[in-house]
């Protein structure tokens, strides 16, 4: 009864608080939406596997007061209507519909978390005409699909299948309200808390979240992305740090005007969750896109260089 409380809860606060975009089919895409009168410059963030749009809370409130921004929940999460068909080419569509209804003609970054930080670089390399008016894409510990192809039917492959299965478990039984797998620290404001709480508590969240773990081993690696570039790593995670460190550097190898930023101290979640580094990522997307490749030249901690120089050394053993 609790979980289903919180469900409904939840539900009826993001239906007050956050907008629905109907697209021309019917369907719905809840949205949240600030372009101030001042704005000269917009940010569109793309989120990670399983995560509601709220996890740019901190990041969005760091942003200067001439940047306005467009974050969303992809169908199946939140609000959004379910789509079974949904993928890369759809998602370009939905991307580029949100940039024309709510951002128009003002130059763009597109970021992204995670899988986020794949969809919009993707966006950017593949759909017809998408980087025009692009000053740069950021990548935020983004995911990398060959290396996540190379993990296929791997003890990790097993444990994410098994998590992810086990999270739609306890989000139906209502466990998932007493032990989020995410936000575990309630480190956002208490409306966001209760918010993400809520969301974490839908099956649906997490069957979603499966199905586009297993598409993303599908999609095409990418080579080459004609606009500026700045991959955020974060330097502290679970398993291989250096392993991680090298995976994301063949990132930044895309574009030839790209920066590879490492956020001491930040794991995966806590490189958007915690409000300082959250502020160091913002500070990355409104500041200016780099101007030509940095090659290996991990920026601004000494702890990320050292790390860096031993994915150099790992990626030669691996080889």
């Amino acid at each position: 009864m609790t979980g289903a409380v919180t469900r409904s809860t939840g539900k009826r606060e993001r239906a007050r608080r956050y907008l629905l975009h109907e697209r021309p089919d019917g369907s719905l895409v809840e949205v949240d939406v600030h372009i101030p009168p001042q704005a000269q410059r917009a940010v569109l963030l793309d989120n990670g596997m399983g995560a509601p749009h709220e996890y740019w809370d901190w990041l969005c409130g760091a942003l200067p007061a001439d940047m306005g921004y467009v974050r969303f929940n992809r169908p199946g999460y939140g609000l959004s209507t379910p789509d079974t068909t949904y993928g890369l080419e759809p998602h370009f569509e939905l991307l580029q519909e949100l940039r024309d209804t709510y951002i128009a003609d003002l130059p763009v970054v597109l970021a992204g978390h995670s899988l986020g930080g794949y969809f919009v670089a993707a966006y950017a390399a593949l759909h017809p005409d998408a980087a025009k008016g692009v000053t740069q894409v950021v990548m935020i510990d983004a995911t990398e699909v060959v290396s996540l192809r190379h993990s296929r039917r791997t003890d990790v492959d097993r444990w994410s299948h098994q998590r992810m299965l086990m999270e739609q478990v306890f989000a139906a039984t209502g466990l998932s309200v007493f032990r989020p797998a995410m936000n575990t620290n309630q480190q956002y404001r208490p409306e966001i808390n209760r918010s993400f709480t809520a969301f974490l508590a839908h099956p649906r969240t997490w069957a979603k979240a499966h199905r586009e773990y297993r598409d993303a081993m599908t999609y095409p690696e990418l080579t080459e992305l004609d606009c500026p570039l700045t991959v955020v790593t974060a330097e502290n995670n679970v398993g291989d740090n250096t392993l991680h460190a090298g995976i994301q550097a063949r990132l930044a190898v895309i574009s030839d005007r790209a920066r590879h930023h490492f956020v001491d101290g930040s794991d995966h979640e806590s490189i958007l969750a915690v409000r300082p580094h959250a502020a160091e990522v913002a500070k990355l997307i409104a500041g200016e896109p780099p101007s030509e490749s940095l090659g290996q030249s991990w920026q601004p901690s000494t702890t990320g260089s050292r790390i860096a120089e031993g994915a150099v050394e790992r990626e030669e053993e691996l080889a």
